[in-house]
């Protein structure tokens, strides 16, 4: 799971970023409105976590409303010190999926994502011949289990989680630590592996622009 952290407050998104990767969740964060709409440009994401003000002004509803008309499936969960009940209600009239304030338990955090993640997946996807099962990242045929590499899991549940066109780089971004260390190459190669295991038509290439799984 992708999940942006948009905050003006830089310790604390240093500290749930750190707390989230605990989970193998992947993590970005962004500080300003315009580094927040750079990373919704460039990722999916499944959950949003989102402060409502950003150096004393509220921008939730122009970045909740700018993240719905990107993908209208990706859950947003407004994090923010504005604690009353209006203050609550203002942020779900703003189309915010789930609220909490500030200060809160990690704990609590960790299980609203996972909530919201939910939310938003489908239970289990039939896709041509094969069972998936988005919550457990596991793919049967037939009643068998399909046996993945690290690498080629993460990329199948990538591209599905997108349904949209990836490129080499944001496909790098996504699986590796270091993607300066990876080369296009590497992406083709996992690809092709991933596709001699699976019906090849699963994953489609777009001439210029990467890969894409659709349904």
């Amino acid at each position: 799971m992708r999940i942006l952290i948009a905050d003006d407050e830089i310790e604390l998104l240093e500290l749930l970023k750190l707390s989230l990767e605990e989970n193998g969740w992947i993590i970005d964060t962004a500080s300003d409105v315009n580094d927040v709409k750079y990373h919704l440009n460039a990722f999916h994401y499944q959950v949003i976590l989102l402060d409502r003000t950003f150096h004393g002004i509220d921008r939730a509803q122009e970045i909740i409303q700018y993240a719905k008309t990107k993908n209208s499936q990706q859950a947003i969960l407004v994090l923010s010190a504005l604690s009353s009940i209006d203050d609550k209600v203002d942020g779900f009239e703003m189309g915010a999926d789930d609220y909490l304030e500030k200060p809160f338990d990690i704990k609590e955090l960790r299980a609203r994502i996972i909530a919201l993640s939910r939310r938003y997946t489908p239970t289990l996807l039939t896709l041509e011949s094969y069972e998936i099962d988005p919550q457990s990242q596991s793919i049967r045929k037939e009643g068998s289990q399909i046996s993945l590499s690290k690498n080629e899991n993460a990329l199948f549940f990538y591209l599905l989680s997108r349904n949209s066109v990836a490129s080499r780089d944001e496909i790098m971004d996504a699986l590796y630590d270091n993607p300066q260390n990876i080369t296009p190459n590497t992406i083709d190669e996992l690809v092709a592996r991933l596709r001699r295991k699976l019906t090849p038509t699963i994953i489609k290439t777009i001439k210029t622009r990467g890969y894409v799984i659709e349904y």
